[in-house]
């Protein structure tokens, strides 16, 4: 190979060795070198050990060796000398590169291999947890006991290290933060005062922001929490570095005047060119990632309202949707669940709902539950594996955050109650039956808002007739509430209606869409409140007193529509068939379907009806 010696002899040993990477990177190792195989010295579950990885100096292309060292977490608690703890994206796992570990030739994941060549010092060894050299991955038990302590180390680091990758171009981006954090005033929107400084928003700054945006990491799950619980935080990109809090206080200043000011140059033109950066689908918004480092320090984080807002990010093991985000667990939550890996996917939802329910003795759970796909798991156990586009999660995670506004139980509580695994028992009362369902709408396209409007308005005109509370369809198509930009970093709230009437507003909206015009232009909040509201609802009426809703595209006639206590929302539930011998012995089982605003009870109605003796209590058994 004349050409390899010509290249080293010209000086390009560096480049060379890049390049022998670049072609180790598309080459599967024997897995009998994997790390997995590595022969860890076994740990005492029973005390608080882990093992810190000793990177020892080098040159950047030097070969790279560490060693691993046990310490007692107890001792080093408040001294910091866990030393660094290191966050990065595992990558492709078939996909390795070796070193040496305790002497040994081992192979670790490619981005893992970039970030200890970079990170490294020259004359010093550096020190640093790294979970998958830390853990011993192929022990479940031990890796349960390590995850449970994951609080403590990353609370405990003197610094969270957070590997972005080996480009060149960090600084750029970096340079885009720094700016913004020095004036948060500064528009996006090169049209609006004051604006960004045209040199920062040219071709190599906006490329060096896109590749920053769509990195990999912020889809990772673990890093919420890696991210959250360090005391001091700092991004590194190639040799650039930032620190956390103004990387992460710049990307909420990027998601406020993406969402505000300038939101018509985002949203409406196609080719602006940091477009990409805001709807990059599962990315991290820098506004959630900022509240929960400032939550964690000063109020109590709702578990399950971080399993909701990070629930797209992806994890290699999907018990991990659960056990990725225990360290945030603070107040009710405390010790919410154990990690255990010998548990199945199932059996770790199963636990953790039944965790939920008894420790908040209320059904918000419920209302996590969307697209149903596996049937192997219990109908009232959300499944966190469930993937949505850009635009369902949004309308989603927003429906989520407007739960607090109803009170349809009349703030009753719930206590949970296992017939045997895989079941819930709960109380409440059956309000009606649904007699009609109108067409999903699926998409948010403005040929499907018509059609599909049109058939529901078609609906409700044709049902309104003789039914108990006549209900306008503008003030279901607003679930009766509003999502309004609150001028805070924290961004919408929402607000029930309270009587004040939307139907000019919601009829001019419409007008716009039968245009095919663009409403965000001119409405950008009702349009974002009706768009939460309806993607993926159907339109129902109910059998006996006309009641008129949305709800899961899921449901079908015959479906029930009852209030159970402790919920804030209306639920359809759908009956399992069994002999009456079967409902005498174990009660009459339900297919829970999904959470529905029902305009006319959501605020205590059906509770009223139940002490006129309209409605009778009864027993619900969820399966």
């Amino acid at each position: 190979m004349p050409w390899v010696l010509a290249a080293l002899k010209m000086g390009f040993k560096r480049k060379f060795l890049q390049f022998l990477r670049f072609l180790g990177r598309h080459l599967h190792l024997n897995s009998k070198d994997s790390v997995h195989n590595y022969p860890y010295q076994p740990m005492d579950n029973a005390e608080e050990d882990v093992r810190i990885v000793i990177i020892h100096p080098g040159r950047f292309d030097d070969p790279i060796a560490c060693d691993l060292e046990s310490v007692h977490l107890e001792e080093i608690l408040g001294t910091c000398s866990i030393q660094e703890a290191l966050s990065y994206v595992w990558g492709d796992p078939k996909i390795r590169l070796p070193i040496t570990l305790g002497g040994r030739s081992v192979s670790i994941p490619v981005n893992l291999e970039s970030a200890l060549r970079n990170l490294r010092y020259d004359d010093k060894p550096r020190k640093m947890w790294i979970d998958a050299l830390s853990i011993n991955q192929a022990d479940n038990v031990e890796k349960g006991h390590q995850v449970a302590l994951m609080r403590q180390i990353y609370r405990g680091a003197s610094e969270v290290i957070v590997w972005l990758g080996a480009s060149n171009d960090g600084e750029l981006a970096f340079e885009v933060f720094r700016e913004l954090v020095a004036d948060p005033n500064q528009h996006l929107d090169l049209a609006l005062a004051p604006h960004l400084d045209e040199r920062l928003m040219d071709r190599s700054h906006i490329q060096a922001l896109l590749e920053i945006g769509d990195n990999e990491l912020w889809r990772r799950l673990w890093i919420v929490q890696e991210c959250t619980l360090a005391q001091k935080l700092k991004f590194v990109c190639g040799n650039a570095s930032i620190d956390g809090p103004t990387l992460l206080e710049a990307l909420g200043h990027m998601t406020r005047h993406g969402r505000s000011c300038c939101s018509k140059l985002i949203h409406a033109k196609d080719d602006y060119p940091l477009r990409p950066f805001f709807s990059s689908d599962g990315n991290i918004k820098g506004r959630d990632f900022k509240d929960y480092r400032e939550f964690f320090s000063t109020a109590i984080i709702d578990l399950l309202d971080a399993l909701g807002t990070f629930r797209l990010q992806r994890t290699h093991d999907d018990r991990d949707k659960i056990y990725g985000l225990l360290g945030l667990a603070m107040g009710a939550y405390e010790r919410f669940v154990e990690p255990d890996y010998t548990l199945s996917v199932g059996q770790v939802y199963e636990r953790a709902a039944v965790q939920f329910i008894s420790r908040t003795k209320n059904l918000s759970l419920l209302s996590h539950i969307v697209n149903r796909t596996d049937i192997s798991l219990p109908s009232w156990i959300p499944d966190w594996r469930t993937q949505m586009n850009h635009d369902a999660f949004d309308a989603h995670w927003s429906r989520m955050r407007d739960l607090s506004l109803y009170r349809a139980s009349g703030g009753s509580v719930t206590e949970i109650r296992e017939p045997s695994p895989g079941k819930f028992s709960v109380e409440g009362v059956i309000v009606d039956a649904v007699s009609v369902v109108g067409p999903e709408l699926p998409d948010l396209s403005l040929d499907q808002i018509n059609s599909t409007l049109d058939e529901w308005q078609r609906i409700a005109e044709a049902e309104s007739e003789g039914a108990r509370a006549k209900a306008p369809l503008w003030r279901v198509l607003m679930n009766d509430a509003v999502r309004e930009w609150d001028g805070s970093e924290n961004g919408y709230r929402g607000k029930r209606l309270g009587g004040r009437d939307y139907s000019l507003q919601v009829q001019e909206w419409r007008e716009l869409v039968r245009r095919r015009e663009d409403p965000r232009s001119t409405h950008f909040h009702l349009n974002n409140t009706i768009s939460n509201c309806t993607l993926n609802r159907s339109l129902i009426v109910s059998e006996k007193h006309g009641y008129i809703g949305l709800a899961p595209a899921e449901l079908t006639v015959g479906d029930l529509v009852v209030v159970l206590y402790g919920g804030s929302m209306c639920y359809i539930l759908r009956n399992i068939e069994q002999s009456e011998e079967q409902a005498n012995l174990a009660g009459q089982y339900y297919q829970f379907i999904g959470d529905a605003f029902v305009d006319g009870l959501m605020d205590s109605e059906a509770l009223k009806m139940l002490e006129q003796g309209e409605l009778k209590e009864q027993q619900f058994i969820l399966v």
